[in-house]
């Protein structure tokens, strides 16, 4: 069955308000917009204390959720401090433990690098980083890698690059569609066969035209079989502005399947 989510930070401004929660979240998901997939930003967590998870992981087998993606900020692989490279090693082991623990399908843990290119120690560090990360991610049933959001992952080459060299069908990718800095034309038929989980966003894809659906299409065709996730960056009205472009997705997906 097609799944569709929401990501939480599409709920940004209510959440900086003190409006929403990461309970709040879910349960809209659930009874707001009818979905079983939940898109977690890690920004939207009180903490990572342990009776904190459990609270989460309880409300998501009561309620029959998915956690199609979980988005970590902060503990990108790359950055010049190999003291900082450290800790955020240890923050995204705890995270990969978390997504264990939750049943996850896919965690996104960022390269860290914020320009087009990438340096032959980046690029070796990234590559051993994630190899450890997709081992544990094999070993329990989920996948792991960046999302293209950052500079040198909004370069398809480089993530191709990365895929082929990390080698385990445990790494990929999270696809911000359309949203790329270099090779722009090809950028999503480059990625879309390592694409683990898609998150589809008018201020990149035309929602009133063609484009919507040819971009699903492509997906499909390179056999994503992932959740269709939107994420709505306007800061405003959140609420009826996702659940408009909840169901603009939804059409094109239908659209595309006949």
């Amino acid at each position: 069955m097609t799944a569709y989510s929401i990501g939480s930070w599409s709920f940004h401004a209510l959440f900086e308000a003190g409006k929403m929660n990461v309970f709040g979240y879910l349960e809209s998901i659930k009874y707001r917009y009818r979905l079983q997939h939940a898109d977690i930003w890690n920004g939207m967590l009180a903490s990572t204390e342990p009776a904190y998870i459990a609270s989460i992981h309880e409300t998501l087998k009561e309620e029959e959720l998915v956690v199609a993606n979980l988005a970590v900020d902060g503990a990108d692989i790359w950055h010049d401090d190999p003291g900082v490279r450290e800790h955020n090693a240890q923050k995204a082991r705890a995270y990969l433990e978390i997504a264990r623990k939750w049943g996850v399908q896919a965690l996104r843990i960022d390269l860290g690098i914020h320009d087009k290119t990438m340096t032959e120690e980046q690029f070796e560090c990234c590559v051993k980083r994630y190899q450890e990360y997709a081992q544990f991610a094999a070993d329990h049933g989920f996948r792991v890698g960046p999302q293209t959001h950052q500079l040198a992952a909004q370069v398809p080459s480089n993530l191709k690059r990365l895929a082929e060299a990390v080698s385990s069908p445990a790494f990929g990718i999270v696809l911000n569609v359309n949203r790329w800095e270099a090779e722009h034309d090809k950028g999503d038929e480059i990625a879309a066969p390592i694409t683990m989980h898609a998150q589809l966003d008018r201020a990149f894809v035309d929602f009133t035209g063609p484009e919507l659906v040819q971009k699903i299409e492509l997906l499909q065709q390179a056999g994503y079989q992932g959740c269709w996730s939107l994420e709505f960056r306007g800061g405003k009205d959140e609420y009826i502005e996702t659940a408009h472009d909840l169901l603009t997705i939804q059409r094109a997906v239908r659209t595309a399947a006949n």
